[in-house]
């Protein structure tokens, strides 16, 4: 039996039992697919450009969309992975280093993923259940180990204390000073390859949680922070290693581990036999490179997006080559609910209903649509409608009526600080009129360091995983309303899949109706890439970014 079809009969397999197990377990997620067109033979390599330089590629410091997108496809390995479509599964999660996708016992408070036995670092030793708990650990370090995400340390049943500055912390502080090492030991267990984690609330999601990079497996004895090593260095549990070592500003080459077998690899393929990645390229340079396509370019990808001015050679290049996958980012408008001017819930509805969406993605000169959901397109239980009285282009008429119904003087004069370009410049600035119309007397304010306070922010929101749970969490946390906490609270304690997304829809519609959050619009990415790359796809489920897992060259 060929690898190919050995993981074809493993995706029916598991989407059998899934099936079975769903309703007893909730230990499976994932639904067999039509796996066709897939590549039969390995080689070449694989050129990868990008117009920024890589922070970390330490697990536990990753953080970006970019580094996440490419390091679990390439030498991370994490308990839970989202599938390929060429591993036969419908786009969703599946186990990786874990047999299935976890069980969730007492309520949703307690987690047991059991780990495969067959997962070699690249030294051939196999991943354990204590690389696993290790890896985890180091990510309540937050003295050496920065970045990256921190749902351990929110998630995990560690009680908090405060440090001599006044802060609320872990009172476990990473394996490196060992204090209160003992409660994340009662937190993490180990039983031979079953690993249990104890939560301090039910958590549904936590499935694809474990699915970050912060959840990887590290080994103690190759710890790049207890070896005072550089953070850039990389040894792998995924099929590429790196050869040598990372330079900045140039990049680096990664190789086949010789030690992983495709065949024990649910998620992921690894078709070229090398991966150049050259980094801190001006982005004009890479988008020109991959539209010329020329020598190594033929084989070349990119996770950067091409540059907005360049457009018009976009609209004649090889339609073939040029993709535009929504990359999950949305645009949001933050209410200060502690601001005099927005302590009032009127004033915030009447502004939101204030907003036009279509000036902001007109003005911007982004790819990007208009939208009324903080949750992107890829996130199940968004709703394609907003608010009735929601408008594209702005409701003025509907916001005084809000304003005068609740007897509020106007004009309301507001602070809007954002981080200074000239593209949210430019978008801001076409909001103003119809704000204006409205009743709000709207200025601008960059944000500096050490500016104030303001009345409103733009922001940007992106769930690290498909889940409301991963967006509006956060959202809610700032707005100190105690019914909206405990909503949050029902919807990431309901153990129905379905029931779980309705929630979180029905959550995003109220925070947006109610104006406590305003979306803008969804960032669309805009995709080169050379001739001679074969099997591409972009996973909407990575943030849009090209899928390593099934990308082939032409050798």
């Amino acid at each position: 039996m060929t690898a190919p079809t050995a993981r074809r009969v493993l995706a029916a397999a598991l989407a059998v039992g899934c099936a079975a197990l769903v309703s007893i377990l909730s230990a499976c997620t994932t639904k067999q697919a039509d796996a066709t067109s897939i590549p039969t033979q390995r080689g070449g390599t694989l050129h990868v450009l990008l117009d920024r330089r890589v922070q970390a590629w330490d697990p536990q410091r990753i953080g970006t969309q970019a580094e996440s997108a490419f390091a679990v496809r390439t030498f991370v390995r994490t308990l839970t992975s989202q599938a390929s479509a060429e591993t036969g599964f419908l786009p969703g999660l599946v186990g990786d280093l874990s047999t299935t996708t976890g069980v969730a016992q007492d309520g949703g408070r307690t987690w047991i993923f059991s780990i495969v036995s067959d997962a070699p670092w690249q030294d051939g030793r196999f991943v354990s259940c204590a690389d696993v708990k290790y890896g985890v650990s180091r990510s309540f370090a937050t003295d050496r180990v920065t970045g990256g995400t921190h749902y351990a340390r929110d998630l995990l049943d560690i009680p908090s204390t405060t440090d001599p500055q006044g802060r609320t912390v872990s009172a476990y502080q990473g394996p490196y000073s060992g204090v209160g090492q003992a409660l994340y030991d009662r937190a993490v267990t180990c039983d031979s390859q079953e690993i249990t984690f104890h939560l301090k609330a039910p958590r549904f999601d936590f499935d694809q949680v474990v699915s970050l990079p912060e959840f990887a497996p590290a080994r103690q004895d190759q710890d790049t922070d207890r070896t005072n090593r550089d953070p850039l260095s990389v040894f792998a549990s995924g099929p590429y290693m790196l050869e040598g070592v990372w330079k900045p500003g140039e990049g680096g080459r990664f190789v086949r581990n010789r030690k992983w077998v495709a065949r024990d690899d649910p998620v992921r393929s690894a078709w070229p036999d090398v991966i150049e990645v050259e980094e801190g390229l001006p982005s004009t340079t890479v988008a020109q490179r991959l539209l010329d396509s020329r020598d190594d370019d033929t084989t070349a990808i990119t996770l950067s997006d091409a540059p907005v001015a360049m457009g018009a050679q976009l609209q004649t290049a090889d339609a073939r080559r040029v993709t535009r996958p929504d990359s999950g980012v949305v645009d949001v408008l933050l209410p200060n609910v502690s601001a005099p001017a927005m302590a009032d819930p009127a004033v915030r509805r009447a502004f939101a209903l204030a907003t036009d969406r279509q000036r902001y993605t007109a003005a911007d000169g982004s790819p990007m649509t208009p939208t009324t959901s903080v949750l992107s397109r890829a996130v199940p239980g968004r709703r394609a409608a907003g608010p009735v009285e929601a408008s594209p282009t702005g409701n003025p008429a509907a916001a005084k009526a809000v304003l005068a119904g609740a007897g509020v003087a106007t004009p309301i004069r507001l602070q809007l600080g954002y981080a200074p370009s000239e593209a949210a410049t430019r978008a801001l600035t076409a909001l103003l009129p119809v704000w204006d119309q409205a009743g709000f007397a709207v200025s601008l304010v960059p944000k500096t360091p050490g500016s104030g306070v303001v009345d409103v922010e733009l922001s940007q929101v992106y769930a690290a995983y498909p889940a409301g749970g991963a967006v509006l969490p956060a959202l809610v946390q700032r707005l100190s309303n105690p019914g909206l906490s405990a909503a949050v609270a029902a919807a990431e304690a309901t153990n129905d899949l379905p029931a779980r997304n309705r929630a979180w829809g029905d959550l995003d519609a109220t925070l947006t109706a109610a104006g406590d959050v305003v979306p803008l619009a969804e960032r669309q990415r805009v995709l080169l890439r050379g001739t001679g790359v074969e099997a591409y796809q972009d996973n909407v489920l990575l943030a849009g970014l090209p899928d390593l897992a099934s990308i082939t060259v032409n050798r």
